[in-house]
């Protein structure tokens, strides 16, 4: 008989990661970075999320600039310094920072205690290219091969007067207004209570961050969840990937057909296709990081609620519309 790949795990508890990996940067000596891909574990393939710390006096990598990936960082713990471009910015916890695609970065851990975070971003398994602007060198990946070019060898395409490519060949103009970047945790937007119209039981409180940094394509959103309410509804979506990692309060999740208590350190990956809910048990309050791909005028997502028998299909950020799943009538394929 062949082989049944196993289910995701969905669930990663605090208390059964395992033992934290550790790296180095080659470009970089300073560089000592702490713990775990979560995401992997628990079975995301095109988001990823790591749970991690620096050392105090330690760096995370090398200064570097993604031209096509988004990329964010939460701060859990600690102190530490954040290089955004051409500034430096002190980060603590409940700090967020949002990385669109052409932003460089750094992280430095300046205090004394090991600082905490929680970082992520979109997985791209076809081509990305990567600046370190300090060591003159881009990355070029695609596919597994990589090929580093030193910056000085490039030779003149256009022409020396022209570096840029020809103003006919871009579609649109360039942005005017640089992003946000960094959302600090006295300066967050107001959360916003949402009540699922398909249950008079839930209550979310939902804080923007990545919308007030400048990303489009990954959405990162601190949730607060009253006790003894439903986060949302059961509910699956057909392609999107969803995660969920706990800072306080105690809960439980509803995967498929099983329950779970969840706490403080566990994350939770909803993979496409994996039905879910949350609730807050009675006495405190369920507080996460949560996110996953974010909604927006090019994004199209079709998220099915098995108990109602309801399919909503989302195109843009405003064309919503809800059919029951016995409603088709036809099928093809």
């Amino acid at each position: 008989m062949p082989d049944v790949p196993a289910a995701p795990r969905v669930l990663v508890s605090a208390g059964e990661r395992g033992p934290a990996d550790s790296s180095r940067h080659p470009y970089n000596p300073a560089s000592e970075i702490h713990g775990w891909t979560v995401s992997r574990d628990a079975g995301l393939n095109r988001i990823a999320v790591n749970l991690a710390w620096l050392p105090p006096g330690k760096e995370s990598s090398a200064f570097h600039v993604h031209h096509r990936e988004e990329e964010w960082l939460y701060v859990l713990s600690g102190n530490g310094t954040a290089e955004v471009d051409d500034r430096e910015v002190a980060v603590g916890p409940g700090d967020f920072l949002g990385y669109p695609p052409g932003t460089a970065h750094h992280l430095r851990n300046t205090g004394k205690e090991d600082l905490h975070f929680l970082e992520g971003g979109e997985i791209f398994t076809d081509v990305e290219v990567a600046d370190f602007p300090r060591l003159g060198r881009r990355m070029v990946r695609t596919g597994a091969r990589i090929a580093i070019y030193p910056l000085s060898a490039e030779i003149p395409f256009w022409s020396d007067r022209a570096p840029e490519m020809p103003p006919e060949l871009m579609g649109s103009a360039p942005r005017k207004d640089p992003p946000r970047v960094v959302v600090k945790a006295t300066e967050r937007p107001e959360p916003r209570k949402y009540n699922h119209p398909q249950n008079p039981g839930a209550e979310a409180h939902l804080t923007h961050l990545s919308r007030s940094s400048g990303l489009t394509r990954v959405a990162v959103v601190l949730a607060r969840v009253p006790a003894g309410r439903d986060a949302f509804v059961k509910h699956a979506h057909v392609r999107d990937e969803e995660w969920m990692y706990v800072l306080s309060g105690r809960g439980q999740v509803e995967i498929g057909d099983a329950h779970h208590e969840i706490g403080p350190g566990d994350f939770l990956g909803f993979p496409a296709g994996t039905p879910h809910d949350t609730r807050a048990l009675p006495g405190e309050d369920l507080v996460s990081l949560q996110g996953g791909d974010a909604w927006n005028r090019g994004s199209v997502d079709v998220i099915d609620l098995p108990d109602h028998r309801m399919r909503r299909i989302i195109v843009g950020t405003r064309s919503v519309m809800v059919f029951p799943l016995d409603a088709n009538v036809e099928r093809k394929g």
